[in-house]
C-alpha cells in the first residue's frame, strides 16, 4: 500500500512538473481554431466604382475590423456599423492604424455604390466591399461563416448572416471573433493590443 502511494505521489509530481515546464502557448494558444486569412485579399475580387472585379489592396499594415452584413438589414447591421464608427472615434489618433471593413453578402441587391453610400452615413473611413456570389461564397468559407438569402424572389427579402465582428492583425490572422452586443469601448481596448 505504501509502495503504491509513493508511486502515485511521484506520478503526480511528474505531471505537475510537466505542466510547469510546458510552454504557456502550447496550453493556451487557440489561434489555430481561428481561420487563416493570409490569402484572403489575393484570392477574392471585389467590385470597384466601375463595377469591375479587382483585388482590394488597402488593408496593408492595418489591423482589420471586419463585419458581414447587407444594406437592407433592419437592425443588426446599422447598430454594428455604428459601433465600428464609435470604435474609430474612441481610438483617436490610433484609428489611422485600424481599417474597419463592411462586406455586403447581398450579392443580388448590393453593388459598390450602395454599400459605399451606406457606410458613408456612419463614417467615411469604413471600407465598403461587395462582390458576386462566387466571391462572397469563397470569402465566407475562408472566414468559416455562412449567409443565406431568404426567399430572394420576394421583394424586401432578408439575408441571414453572422453578427460577429472579426479582428485581424497586420499579418491577416484572426485574433478575436467578437459577438454582437459588445460595447464599442471594449472593442477599442481589444484592438489596441494589435496596433
Amino acid at each position: 500500500m505504501i509502495h503504491l502511494y509513493n508511486k502515485l505521489k511521484l506520478l503526480l509530481k511528474l505531471s505537475l512538473l510537466t505542466c510547469f515546464l510546458s510552454p504557456l502557448n502550447s496550453i493556451s494558444d487557440i489561434s489555430k481554431a481561428f481561420p487563416d486569412m493570409t490569402d484572403v485579399f489575393t484570392d477574392i475580387r471585389f467590385y470597384n466604382e466601375a463595377r469591375e472585379l479587382e483585388k482590394y489592396e488597402g488593408y496593408k499594415d492595418k489591423v482589420l475590423l471586419v463585419f458581414f452584413g447587407y444594406t437592407h438589414c433592419p437592425d443588426v447591421c446599422p447598430t454594428t456599423v455604428l459601433d465600428m464608427a464609435r470604435v474609430l472615434k474612441g481610438l483617436g489618433d490610433d484609428s489611422k492604424d485600424v481599417l474597419p471593413i463592411f462586406i455586403s453578402v447581398d450579392h443580388q441587391r448590393d453593388d459598390y455604390e450602395k454599400v459605399r453610400n451606406y457606410v458613408d452615413f456612419f463614417d467615411k473611413r469604413i471600407v465598403a466591399l461587395t462582390s458576386n456570389k462566387e466571391n462572397i461564397d469563397k470569402l465566407t468559407r475562408l472566414f468559416k461563416t455562412k449567409y443565406e438569402l431568404v426567399e430572394p424572389t420576394k421583394p424586401g427579402f432578408i439575408v441571414e448572416h453572422s453578427s460577429n465582428i472579426y479582428i485581424l492583425d497586420k499579418s491577416l490572422q484572426v485574433k478575436k471573433i467578437i459577438p454582437n452586443g459588445i460595447p464599442s469601448d471594449e472593442i477599442a481596448i481589444m484592438l489596441r493590443r494589435y496596433l
